[in-house]
């Protein structure tokens, strides 16, 4: 799938900045199979049985370097909890990543799969719009396999951009290490130098502003 090819300009009004913001993974057509290609799969399994109830990876987030770079950042910290340390700027040109049109899905699964096929894992792209799914797959990679995932989402919805970021589907990338089951909850790495940093909300709110041809970038065994 060719890169989305069109960039949005966001306003911070906090500090009366112009921000540019790429489109994050790319559109795909749903898939039956499992794929690990970067294309958004069904969900056919997900195994949260043997998760504790809470827990949170001991991972250092980085804001990104540029505007555009807010995959390579999420990527660097997911790929931080392989014990993985690569940078941004490595994983951007890897990733084919552009001012125009930010990084496309299929490129960053297939960078991210070269990374932690040969520690016996894979990254496939799953639908996150269901609150209990997108739990289960995150008490999964957290709290299972202790590993960061990072999911494509809409960078003007989320909660602590309310009233601080203009504009329509900005595609933006967020890295999630960790969850309270219990109480519903995810925390999340924005990598985004104005508003982010650490935040935690709960699954249905990060269902509800993720990309519907974006989703989690799941990490699963071989």
């Amino acid at each position: 799938m060719n890169r989305v090819a069109r960039r949005i300009m966001a306003v911070a009004l906090g500090a009366g900045a112009v921000l540019s913001a790429a489109l994050g993974p790319a559109a795909v057509a749903q898939a039956a199979p499992a794929r690990a290609d970067g294309q958004i799969s069904s969900l056919s399994f997900v195994t949260a049985a043997a998760s504790p109830s809470a827990y949170t990876l001991s991972v250092t987030g980085h804001r990104q370097e540029t505007t555009y770079y807010c995959v390579p950042a999420s990527s660097q910290l997911m790929l931080n909890s392989f014990g993985i340390t690569v940078s941004q700027r490595t994983l951007a040109t890897k990733m084919g990543t552009t001012a125009s049109g930010g990084t496309s899905g299929a490129n960053a699964n297939k960078v991210l799969n070269a990374y932690v096929n040969r520690k016996g894992y894979k990254v496939t792209t799953y639908s996150a719009k269901d609150p209990a799914k997108l739990m289960s797959m995150v008490r999964y990679d957290v709290g299972t396999l202790h590993r960061a995932a990072y999911i494509g989402v809409w960078m003007e919805d989320l909660p602590w951009n309310k009233g601080k970021v203009k504009g329509n589907n900005i595609g933006h990338g967020i890295a999630v290490y960790g969850y309270n089951a219990s109480k519903g909850t995810i925390t999340v790495y924005d990598p985004w130098k104005a508003t982010g940093g650490k935040h935690t909300l709960t699954a249905k709110q990060l269902a509800a502003v993720s990309q519907s041809n974006g989703g989690l970038h799941y990490v699963t065994r071989l």
